[in-house]
């Protein structure tokens, strides 16, 4: 029997190192090989020493494939492998752990031969299906320290159907120093997995919101998607798989084919970002999904081969489609670089993951597909802030465009604005030429004109050529005081009358009084209405100095029906006189024609005291402006 061969080695990194920088433990690198006579049960306990001439070195890690040529077994007996070591020396009478980062094959037993006898420590045939991937920590008992060197261990190890096997070195040492190296590889074997799953599967359901409200962006689909089958895919390094080994099967079906899905997802989603489409190209890889999961049932008879086919499938399949979308991301947007970059490191991992799968590679090296989906996570979020940042300076150009175009336009609107309010103006002036013109025309030069013949007949005295330019100079007042801003109110513009007449009124002997309701605003009474009521207001007044003998006059305006606004001069006087001829004279005509422009009526009546009342009655909403014409009906006496 060969001597074991015990090798110090410092504490490794990562999977293979300790919690202290400082600590040592002892690796196992050569064990003794015995391969058990097919149809032995282990259970019974580790060979007898009459075996020993069949124990053979062997150096670890030790990876035996089946021929590849070869069927896998379907209930067939297989020869269970051992392997047997001496325990080590002891260090300070510590209690020893027994490490293996992996052990590949049928459900391990470990077994130990003292001078006291041999006794099973360890049968992990409850969590044989996990024991694929989850590394072992074995505390061994005192037994095990003691000086005379007489303590061996045994390892048994059937191997799986299809004939394979392996195992990793071997740690053995101190405690708290192989507990440290265990929870390292569990770690990152068990943990950052199933941690890295559930935070993409968190993003995942993001992504998934955000497609629900954004239906066309199908790249936020196939992500979310992605993300929910990659966590399944992932359960069987977090879980302890079934017992029942029908359910096993159909589980690492389902796990295995679930791969498959995931490529079809990711590579849907990386092609959204390329410039062109590739609808062939999709739906050759929806077919390929539905044939691999098909053809790999467990209920076929093939299905003890299908686990490694499919995956070597999946990986031909991969190669070409990053290919594809490599040769369009060279022509395409950066995400799409980025993306193809993410793939085809993912697409190294899973040759690595294929030839561990394999045994072509030492068991010891962990899988690494586990963390592919995190590249492709940052991929994903990197082409995210790509677009979303796009959108933002897209956004903020079309924003800078419309604002440009808004400014632009804003310009040439108060260009055309002002150049309007020119025209307005000139318009506005023109039309208060005209009317200014007619005014004077109509009113003052018509009286000077009369004056002046009479004048040059010498039919006027030197007070009637006074009375003349006195009445002209009023005229002119009453213009100016139509211009006056009134803003719409009778009142007031009645008011800057009653300050023109009142030393006039005084000077005959006659009292003026005043009184004025709450009127509303009239919308009308612009500058020529309001000099259409001044002057019915200022005939009406001139009568009272000129006809009446009376002592007073009352101006008032009240509220009336119809709706309307009645404005009435009362006075005290003699009372309404008939002409010779039985007409009305010329004042008391222009007081109805000027009514009848403004919309409304006036008319001349006999006070209920005597006097003469002459009742004038305006709209609340009048005609339109006197510029563009009057309105001639005849409103209905108040």
């Amino acid at each position: 029997m060969a001597a074991t061969s015990l090798v110090l080695c410092p504490v490794l990194a990562q999977a293979n190192t300790a919690a202290s920088e400082t600590a040592e433990t002892m690796a196992v690198t050569r064990v003794e090989h015995w391969v058990q006579a097919p149809g032995a049960e282990p259970s019974i306990g580790p060979p007898a020493d009459a075996a020993q001439g069949a124990w053979q070195p062997v150096d670890l890690p030790q990876a035996v494939r089946r021929d590849p040529t070869t069927r896998a077994a379907v209930n067939l007996p297989l020869p269970t492998v051992w392997y047997r070591m001496a325990c080590p020396a002891p260090v300070a009478q510590e209690t020893l752990a027994l490490y293996l980062p992996r052990v590949n094959g049928g459900p391990l037993q470990v077994w130990m031969r003292t001078a006291q006898g041999t006794r099973q420590l360890l049968d992990n045939s409850p969590a044989w299906p996990s024991q694929w991937n989850q590394p072992i920590l074995l505390r061994l008992p005192s037994a095990a320290s003691q000086p005379n060197g007489s303590c061996r261990l045994f390892l048994a190890l059937p191997p799986r159907a299809d004939g394979s096997y392996a195992l990793s070195r071997l740690w053995m040492g101190p405690e708290p120093e192989i507990q440290g190296l265990w929870s390292a590889r569990q770690r990152w074997v068990v943990t950052v997995p199933l941690a890295a799953s559930t935070t993409l599967v968190m993003l995942g359901l993001f992504s998934l919101a955000f497609w629900w409200r954004r239906r066309k962006d199908t790249a936020y689909l196939y992500f979310g998607l992605a993300s929910l089958a990659w966590w399944f895919r992932n359960l069987h390094y977090g879980i302890d798989l079934p017992q029942n080994l029908d359910a096993l099967r159909w589980f690492w079906w389902a796990t295995d084919a679930s791969m498959t899905w995931v490529m079809l997802l990711v590579y849907l989603f990386s092609l959204r970002f390329a410039t062109r489409r590739f609808p062939w190209v999709e739906r050759l890889l929806l077919g390929f999904a539905l044939l691999i999961s098909a053809v790999s049932m467990p209920v076929l008879p093939w299905a003890l081969d299908t686990p490694l086919l499919l995956h070597t499938a999946n990986t031909l399949v991969a190669m070409g489609v990053t290919l594809l979308i490599a040769g369009s991301a060279w022509r395409g947007s950066r995400e799409l670089r980025v993306l193809a970059l993410a793939l085809c490191i993912c697409l190294g991992l899973g040759v690595h993951d294929l030839a561990l799968l394999q045994l072509r590679i030492s068991p010891e090296s962990l899988y690494l597909m586990p963390y592919a989906m995190v590249l492709v996570l940052g991929a994903f979020l990197y082409a995210v802030n790509r677009r979303y940042i796009g959108a933002l300076e897209h956004a903020e150009g079309a924003a800078q465009v419309l604002q440009d175009k808004l400014s632009e336009q804003q310009r040439a609107l108060q260009g055309n604005f002002a150049l309007l309010a020119e025209v307005e103006n000139e318009r506005v002036r023109l039309t208060e030429r005209q009317r200014l013109t007619r005014d004077m025309h109509d009113g003052l030069g018509a009286m000077l004109v009369s004056s002046l013949g009479q004048i040059e007949q010498g039919r006027l005295s030197q007070p009637e050529v006074a009375q003349v330019l006195r009445d002209c100079l009023e005229d002119l007042r009453l213009t100016i005081d139509s211009m006056e801003p009134i803003d719409q109110d009778l009142t007031t513009l009645l008011a800057t009358l009653r300050q023109r007449v009142g030393h006039r009124l005084a000077q005959g002997g006659i009292t003026l009084h005043w009184h004025m309701d709450d009127l509303p605003p009239l919308p009308w009474l612009d500058a020529p209405a309001a000099l259409h009521v001044l002057r019915i207001v200022q005939e009406a007044l001139a009568n009272v100095v000129k006809h009446s003998g009376a002592a007073n006059v009352t101006l008032s305006a009240r509220l009336d029906a119809g709706p309307g606004v009645c404005v009435q001069i009362e006075d005290d006087g003699r009372g309404l006189q008939a002409r010779p001829d039985g007409h009305q004279g010329r004042g008391l005509g222009h007081i109805e024609e000027r009514a009848r422009q403004l919309g409304g009526h006036a008319r001349i009546v006999l006070g209920a005291r005597g006097g003469t009342v002459v009742q004038l009655w305006l709209p609340l909403q009048g005609p339109p402006p006197l510029a563009e014409g009057f309105r001639h009906s005849r409103w209905p006496a108040p």
